[in-house]
């Protein structure tokens, strides 16, 4: 059976550094940016994202992206 996706919905994340735990470990907070379109490369949405990261105090730790796609029958 063959398959298609069709792409829903994209955003990017940013995991940033929230200091560190009670007992050492490393505390982090995302923030999430929707609406990005699906159509974005990955070179785009990272150039974004380092604009983005001169604009905040907290220092990033990670640049995801999350896809969401249907998957439907050919």
């Amino acid at each position: 059976m063959a398959t298609n996706q069709v792409p829903l919905t994209s955003e990017l994340i940013l995991v940033m550094d929230n200091g560190l735990g009670g007992s050492g470990q490393q505390l982090s907070i995302n923030r999430i940016y929707k609406n990005v379109k699906c159509s974005a490369s990955d070179d785009d949405i990272y150039a974004i994202a380092q604009d983005i990261m001169s604009l905040q105090e907290r220092n990033v730790l990670a640049i995801q992206r999350r896809d969401t796609v249907e998957i439907q029958e050919a």
